[in-house]
């Protein structure tokens, strides 16, 4: 589980990043609660979030992937694309360009996928 250690440390280090990004964003809006509809604050709130919402999945299927003995190339590769992806949509929340929105929702889904199918082939073989 040492893959998914280290990626689960990387991705919470991010996390910390738009958090820090959020409050700031907060402050400079002068809002407590919600986004007092400031467009940078909904901005920084819906990138933070939606970081977490797609990321705690993910870390669980690398977990599964690698205690099922996953192949260690693999569950290296789809976290360092998984992450890449989730990189490029805070961004694309941030300076509102659509081409890398697209394609952060393409490596994060394509990631949940392929983890799904490996982790249903992993499962059949281990409990069979």
């Amino acid at each position: 589980m040492n893959i998914s250690i280290l990626f689960t440390i990387i991705f919470i280090i991010f996390y910390l990043i738009l958090t820090i990004i959020t409050i700031k964003a907060r402050r400079a809006a002068r809002v407590e609660y919600g986004d007092g509809f400031n467009k940078d604050l909904t901005k920084a709130i819906r990138a933070h979030g939606n970081f977490f919402e797609f990321t705690v999945f993910f870390i669980i299927s690398s977990f599964l992937l690698e205690l099922l003995d996953g192949a260690f190339i693999y569950i290296f590769l789809v976290n360092i694309i998984f992450f890449l992806g989730r990189i490029s949509h805070a961004y694309s929340m941030f300076k509102e360009k659509l081409l890398f929105r697209q394609i952060g929702m393409m490596a994060t889904l394509t990631c949940y996928v392929l983890n799904c199918i490996y982790l249903l082939y992993l499962y059949w073989q281990y409990f069979k």
